[in-house]
């Protein structure tokens, strides 16, 4: 099984968005090792510099890892898997991280390398989790010939 964490700023609020995770966590069991990790909101007069520091050595315990942004390139789903199976292939650990609804403070963006964007429309923070989660699981099944992708 492949290892992968996802960090995510804040808990789901919605019990939909709760149950779409769960189905989407539990597709992805048959391919990976996904390690969900829910930190809190940022607090004080710098939230985003509070929330940097915390996530920080999440993202940096892995060899890859990857900011989910607005600014990140986006890529289809089978470019996306293309992008996962050569990770994969050399072995390299991923985690990827969703921020708080204000995004992430400048300067972890400019420490961390790999950004991806999910589109370039804007979603609430809750179901951008359940769209990745749902282009991971695709990828998976791209990468599998699965024929989910289809």
């Amino acid at each position: 099984m492949y290892p992968i964490r996802f960090i995510c700023i804040g808990k789901p609020r919605q019990e939909g968005v709760k149950l779409l995770e769960s189905h989407y966590r539990d597709l992805l069991r048959a391919f990976a090792r996904l390690e969900v990790l829910e930190l809190p909101e940022g607090k004080g007069a710098k939230p985003l510099l509070d929330e940097a520091q915390r996530l920080r050595p999440h993202l940096l315990a892995a060899r890859c890892p990857v900011l989910l942004t607005a600014e990140g390139p986006p890529r289809s789903s089978e470019t996306f898997a293309a992008w996962l199976g050569a990770r994969m292939d050399r072995g390299e650990s991923l985690a990827f991280a969703i921020g708080s609804s204000e995004g992430f403070a400048p300067e972890l963006k400019g420490e961390i390398r790999e950004h991806l964007s999910l589109s370039p429309m804007t979603f609430p923070h809750d179901l951008s989790r359940v769209l990745f989660l749902e282009q991971l699981y695709r990828a998976f099944a791209i990468l599998k010939g699965k024929p989910y992708h289809k």
